[in-house]
């Protein structure tokens, strides 16, 4: 008997839990791809490489949204049986909370062991994939920037460029002139650099920002001065800052989880905490749907949603906050966000209790 209840408890869940994770995906990967478009209509970012970025972050939502979705699918499926008047009949058979949470926690625990492992491994190396690849876009994207059949100035007017014309995939200048005026006119000698062609790199470790000029003509000084130098070459860089870029900054979103383990860093033990929280909010919040999808007969179709939906994301946003926190040093990071879980399974425990006195009244009554 109890496994056809089993069954029928993780029917109504699991039809649940599918919809309105597609649901909360369509809507969040639906706004990430407007802001694609935008940054494609802008020219900067390549379109085609819009849909890869949406497939990486399609793995790091589903990572946030599954434990989500799968408590509000609990409280939804529960719920509709409350105001069926079918757990009403299961009390009366004797089934009663620790009997919903043998099937519920089963597939709690199947999900959490997946989602803590794509927390802790699958997705910090899409993520890496996906910071690479937007690098690399915009890095091909910023030659527009440049333009063609016109001249440009960069470094606060010192350097003036001019490339005749772009290639036809948009990712290198071709035919070109660079005119480039030191800080000290006194000590750092002008510069007069063409090329036959051009592309933009950055390093990968600091971040910098390089124009490589291949296959040119460096001048440097002024001519008739003794100095006066022509040097030919196979590439040249030369170190830019474009308008409106960032510097290189530390992610550690991207850092694996080994390496976690073995930093010091602040950062670096909060994103780790934030990880181990995945697969831990997963059971904490399937502990609380339970007792909070408990509804009357008579009340309204959504109104024990409007109450979860409040928790949980009260429960998400302390995370959020205590992840903040380490990363700043205002809490210890051995309490962490481990207050947070530890709180909210306190709460399980309360609203459980509550759950059953009020039962025991109405029984008294």
């Amino acid at each position: 008997m109890m496994r056809i209840i089993d069954k029928y408890l993780l029917r109504e869940v699991f039809l649940g839990w599918l919809a309105i994770t597609l649901i909360l995906w369509l809507i969040l990967i639906s706004n990430r791809m407007v802001r694609y478009l935008a940054q494609a209509v802008a020219g900067e970012l390549p379109g085609d490489v819009i849909f890869i970025l949406l497939g990486v972050k399609t793995a790091w939502l589903l990572v946030y949204i599954m434990p989500f979705s799968l408590a509000l699918g609990i409280v939804m499926g529960l719920g509709r049986m409350y105001r069926d008047n079918e757990m009403a009949t299961l009390a009366a058979c004797g089934v009663g909370p620790s009997h919903l949470y043998r099937p519920l926690l089963g597939i709690g625990v199947v999900a959490a062991v997946i989602l803590g492992w794509m927390a802790l491994y699958a997705s910090p190396a899409i993520t890496a994939y996906g910071d690479r690849i937007t690098r690399q876009a915009e890095q091909e994207a910023d030659v527009s920037l440049f333009g063609a059949g016109r001249f440009n100035k960069i470094r606060g007017g010192r350097m003036t460029f001019y490339a005749e014309r772009l290639s036809k995939d948009k990712k290198n200048m071709e035919n070109l002139f660079v005119y480039i005026q030191g800080k000290n006119k006194r000590e750092d000698p002008p510069q007069v650099i063409s090329a036959a062609s051009a592309y933009r790199m950055a390093d990968a470790k600091t971040g910098d920002e390089y124009v490589v000029f291949v296959d040119g003509t460096l001048h440097e000084g002024k001519p008739g001065d003794a100095a006066y130098r022509i040097m030919q070459f196979g590439q040249q860089g030369v170190r830019i800052e474009l308008p409106g870029k960032t510097r290189f900054s530390y992610k550690s979103e991207i850092v694996p989880s080994r390496e976690l383990l073995q930093s010091g860093k602040i950062e670096d033990i909060a994103e780790m905490q934030w990880r181990l929280s995945v697969p831990l909010s997963v059971i904490v919040l399937v502990l609380l749907s339970v007792p909070l999808s408990r509804v009357s007969p008579r009340g309204g179709r959504y109104g024990g949603v409007v109450t979860a939906v409040m928790v949980f994301l009260v429960y998400y946003n302390l995370l959020g906050v205590s992840k903040t926190w380490v990363e700043q040093g205002e809490i210890p990071s051995a309490i962490g966000l481990w207050w947070v879980h530890l709180g909210f399974i306190v709460l399980v425990f309360v609203l459980l209790n509550a759950n059953r006195l009020a039962c025991r009244l109405r029984l008294g009554k």
